[in-house]
């Protein structure tokens, strides 16, 4: 009986982050250089992303993501966005 139920936590668990990773933006670099970031949503945050990676979860609802030197772009729900050649696409 133990077994069972420490089964359907974990699932419950496994699913429930599967939920919230599937509405949060996303931001993929396929450029070969690092750019400077500004996400704008609720808040304002500044990073940068490097060459050839991800950064998941970049904002939780609805934000204006600006690439210094390249442009910005609107997203929200489980969008990604993609830098590639130097533009920004969805």
């Amino acid at each position: 009986m133990l077994a069972i139920s420490k089964s359907i936590t974990l699932a419950s668990l496994l699913l429930s982050l599967a939920v919230g990773a599937a509405g949060a933006v996303s931001l993929q670099n396929k450029d070969s250089e690092k750019y400077n970031i500004r996400v704008t949503g609720s808040s304002t945050m500044s990073t940068s992303i490097s060459g050839g990676t991800v950064k998941n979860g970049i904002c939780s609802s609805s934000c204006t993501i600006e690439v210094e030197g390249v442009g910005e772009i609107d997203a929200s729900g489980s969008d990604r966005v993609i830098i590639r050649d130097g533009r920004l696409s969805k």
